[in-house]
């Protein structure tokens, strides 16, 4: 797979990200499929950071940990990322005067790298622009390195300065002056970029925030209260973008605790509510997410993951929030638990997530992770026509209305579980909703009958739910696939993946790579995560000579609730638990390695990972 990656770095406010920006939305206009990844400390200004991109002309949603280019924007990222470099590569700084310590030159020499001073200042100085427009300079020298067309990016810059024709001149004077800087030691050095594919060209450019506010949108979301906290923070703030747009209503709560009660009391009124946060703030969103179990108020929480515990590291991805969606708060109650992998599915699953909870009058958790919140996508444009509403047993006709009882609402003989629903205000039977137990009317009932009654109802749900949900998607050899068909062929999996959330795009990636492409590797992914399905995965392994769980988590969560479910341990784990997401190379390593050690000795970890499990 040809992909080449650049990686800018320096301090959080020095403009890493404009430079990032610019670039990827220039080479996916010249047809290029872009991925975009962040890594930032949690400060305003200062401290380390970094923003790259990965380039391709096939599919990529995954990032590197070796780069062509390195853009340092202070003396920090010569001395911290110079050894990711790869062979041959090139490194553009801006420190005057730098001199790389013995073991520096040493790699330098190893590797071939390239160095090249970019004397900003002294262009800034002949231009008589600020120090702000030294990031065009740099843009414009990055975009003569990978051989792109300069009108291109004066067409680019152009559309952000149209209406301020002073400043647009100056940015054409410093894109002109840095586009044709050439190295007096080294002379001109370019990046072989593969040819382009004119496909990528005509699509989105967008984060898994925005595509999940997109998605909420068109969910019929016409309300929106969240407290910000990262990685939840950017999905707050794209959906405030769009408010007069949308019209929709969108609140900054005092903390997660309010935001929930807010969510809930709309969707309690038949408006359709989201919120989104992180670990602890869905800590405190859990109570509400109890109360709303008890009411059988359908609600949707975002919980975008984050490394902890507590604080942890806020603007670090991780997926260790598994467990939490799935168990957390008080009792026993049905719910559901899915996750977005991509900025395809963070669109598509939206009213998928309302459907459901309107249809079994539920929770829905939604978890993202930082990875997807803030990666940056290649996307083709939405379908915008076949998402569907469900709003479940609501009944809205005035003549329906008339014809309820108090008792209709909660009443523990409803099929499977689910109880007709009215809204306050309609000319309608009234009925009490409140946490504490109650009868089918909703009047305070602790009594043993009416306990076990109205427990097996609101469980009941989970059959129908578990029964209803979509089976894991299987992908074989970097190709979609179905179980049965498959099944039929009578061949082996050489390895059998499993694993969720962002995790999904880096091992299909891997999966089409030229060292593994024609290897028979199955990657089972999960997006609906509880209800738990496992007969898919039995049956699969049965056929795998060794089976794998990949996680960005210490525990193996998924394979937690697999064992819990259906018995089938997974011994062999590639798990991550960094903060950092799986990057590209060192899970094709991890993968190459498992598949060049199977043997026939190995072939027993299917056996043992079945052990228990009845056929």
């Amino acid at each position: 797979m040809p992909r080449i990656s650049l990686k800018i770095v320096g301090a959080s406010g020095q403009g890493i990200n404009s430079i990032g920006a610019i670039v990827a939305k220039g080479l996916k206009r010249s047809g290029y499929c872009v991925f975009g990844y962040r890594e930032y400390p949690s400060l305003i200004k200062g401290g380390h950071a970094s923003y790259q991109l990965d380039a391709s002309n096939e599919h990529i949603c995954s990032t590197e940990t070796k780069v062509n280019v390195l853009v340092a924007l202070n003396h920090h990222g010569l001395e911290l990322n110079l050894d990711e470099l790869k062979q041959g590569g090139i490194v553009l700084h801006v420190t005057r005067g730098w001199r790389f310590p013995e073991h520096h030159r040493k790699l330098i020499a190893e590797r071939s790298l390239h160095v090249i001073y970019f004397p900003v200042d002294d262009m800034l100085n002949r231009l008589g622009a600020r120090a702000i427009l030294s990031n065009v300079l740099l843009t414009a020298f990055v975009w003569s390195m990978l051989d792109q067309d300069l009108d291109a990016l004066k067409s680019l810059v152009g559309e952000k300065f149209a209406k301020k024709k002073a400043l647009l001149e100056l940015n054409m004077r410093c894109i002109d002056e840095g586009y044709s800087f050439v190295d007096p030691e080294q002379g001109r050095i370019s990046v072989a970029l593969p040819p382009p594919d004119e496909g990528f060209a005509g699509h989105l450019l967008i984060t898994g925030s925005q595509a999940m506010g997109l998605g909420a949108v068109h969910a019929g979301v016409r309300l929106y209260a969240g407290y910000p906290m990262t990685p939840s923070s950017p999905l707050l703030s794209f959906i405030a973008e769009l408010e007069n747009k949308t019209h929709m209503v969108v609140k900054q709560a005092e903390d997660e605790i309010t935001a929930a009660q807010i969510v809930s009391g709309a969707m309690y009124m038949g408006t359709r509510a989201l919120t989104a946060t992180s670990g602890v703030g869905f800590d405190l969103m859990s109570e509400t997410l109890s109360l709303n179990a008890m009411i059988e108020n359908p609600t949707v929480f975002v919980l975008a993951q984050r490394p902890g515990p507590a604080t942890g590291l806020p603007t670090w991805t991780a997926q260790g929030g598994l467990l939490q969606a799935a168990n957390g708060s008080a009792g026993e109650f049905t719910r559901c638990v899915i996750s977005v992998s991509n900025s395809q599915d963070a669109f598509d699953l939206m009213p998928v997530a309302f459907n459901l909870a309107e249809r079994y009058q539920i929770s829905v958790v939604v978890l993202t992770d930082k990875q997807i919140a803030e990666a940056l996508y290649t996307q083709q444009p939405y379908d915008l026509e076949t998402a569907e509403i469900d709003r479940g047993r609501l009944v809205v006709d005035p003549e329906k209305l008339k014809l309820l009882k108090s008792s209709d609402r909660f009443d523990p003989h409803a099929r499977g579980g689910v109880s007709l629903r009215w809204l306050p205000g309609s000319d309608a039977a009234t009925y009490c909703a409140q946490g504490d137990e109650h009868n089918s009317i909703g009047a305070v009932d602790e009594s043993s009958l009416n306990t076990k009654l109205q427990m097996e109802k609101r469980l009941r749900k989970f059959h129908g739910l578990k029964a209803e949900l979509p089976a894991p998607h299987l992908n074989i050899g970097g190709r979609s696939a179905k179980t049965a068909d498959w099944m039929d062929t009578g061949d082996e999996i050489e390895l059998l993946a499993i694993g969720w959330g962002s995790t999904g795009d880096v091992f299909q990636d891997v999966m089409r790579s030229d060292e593994l492409r024609e290897r028979k590797i199955a990657y089972l992914h999960y997006t609906y995560l509880w209800p738990l399905r496992t007969d898919e995965l039995r049956r699969l392994a049965m056929r795998s000579k060794r089976i794998v769980l990949v996680e960005q988590n210490y525990q193996g969560q998924l394979g937690m609730l697999i064992r819990m479910e259906c018995g089938m341990d997974i011994p062999d784990k590639i798990l991550k638990y960094d903060g950092r997401p799986f990057f590209y190379d060192e899970l094709l390593a991890s993968v190459t390695e498992r598949c060049a050690s199977t043997s026939e000795d190995e072939q027993n970890v299917s056996d043992l990972a079945l052990a228990g499990v009845s056929s």
